[in-house]
């Protein structure tokens, strides 16, 4: 793993040098790239994200901004977005939880000739006339990590001997597509395998909603599978488990993200897995395509994607060791 870690500078430095062998950096006023996205510091999942733009930034001499509030607020995004577009960018990455929040801000974005990319957040309408006027989008398929989520679940219950009678995917924000997008791939493969599985408002406070899954479990009592979808969540999921005595391998659980309380649950054997999508990879690509595609107008040939990965018991303790060099 000592290796690993000493290889990534060195990866990080080479793209810098060829960066600067083509001609972009040094070679004209410094480049001004923003990030408005619908979370930040307040939560461990963006600091991840944070960090990969910041070191694309440095790679690049670039004036870079995350604008967002610290945890995560949809609605304030377009005020951030107005923010950003003061601030005479040569490219802006963006989030996308909900469309017509940022609409006005993407639209003035291409009336300026500045390059947008999604990321983290896929626009639901991309490939419809609906479909903000973006490059491409850089970050996971989330269908695909709820689908990976529900087969893990299915197949550790099966070879536990037990058989999943019930489930449910509780939201933290209700109408985010990349949740709602995780949990219809949950559904996707519940309704394939006949069982049912109920949705659950939650919210990002842990001990409300500890308390809301609480009450969820003793009006469900045939519900042994839970699907959450971020590291708050499954703190609550953790407190719900403690304070309801429930034991390993009673409930068959997975999650999303990464935290060290997510690793704990997992060498624990309270989650089975958590999907990762790798939101180091969202920062730095994010803010590389920025600038070849501003300089160079350089494009992939479509959308980037970053998972889904899978963190399980297999791997979870190297992924420990990159979470704290800030890298997963």
């Amino acid at each position: 793993m000592r290796k690993l870690l000493r290889t990534i500078p060195v990866l990080l430095l080479a793209l810098g040098v060829l960066i600067a062998g083509i001609g972009g950096v040094g070679a004209q006023d410094q480049l001004v790239f923003s990030m408005v996205s619908h979370g930040g510091v307040g939560n461990p999942f963006w600091i991840v994200v944070i960090k990969g733009m910041e070191d694309a930034c440095a790679l690049l001499s670039a004036d870079c901004a995350w604008l967002s509030d610290p945890v995560d607020n949809v609605d304030d995004m377009a005020g951030y977005w107005d923010d950003a577009l003061a601030r005479n960018n040569d490219g802006i990455g963006t989030t996308v939880p909900n469309p017509e929040v940022i609409r006005d801000g993407v639209n003035r974005a291409a009336e300026a000739g500045i390059p947008v990319i999604v990321f983290n957040t896929a626009d639901p309408n991309a490939g419809t006339p609906d479909a903000l006027p973006t490059l491409f989008y850089i970050g996971a398929n989330e269908f695909l990590g709820g689908r990976s989520n529900a087969r893990a679940v299915l197949g550790a219950a099966a070879d536990a001997g037990v058989d999943i009678t019930r489930g449910v995917c509780p939201i933290q924000e209700v109408g985010h597509s990349g949740l709602e997008a995780r949990c219809a791939g949950v559904r996707s493969v519940f309704e394939e395998a006949g069982i049912p599985l109920d949705g659950l408002t939650i919210n990002n406070d842990v001990t409300a909603s500890a308390g809301i899954l609480g009450d969820y479990f003793s009006a469900n009592d045939d519900a042994n599978a839970a699907f959450m979808l971020g590291p708050n969540p499954s703190s609550s999921l953790h407190l719900y488990i403690q304070e309801a005595g429930v034991m390993a391998g009673e409930l068959f659980a997975t999650t999303h993200d990464t935290s060290a309380e997510i690793y704990e649950m997992i060498q624990g054997g309270y989650l089975v897995q958590a999907i990762d999508q790798q939101p180091y990879l969202q920062g730095f690509e994010t803010i590389m395509w920025l600038y070849l595609n501003s300089q160079f107008e350089l494009a992939p040939g479509g959308d980037i994607l970053t998972g889904p990965g899978v963190i399980d018991n297999s791997n979870v303790a190297a992924i420990i060791e990159l979470t704290a060099a800030g890298y997963r």
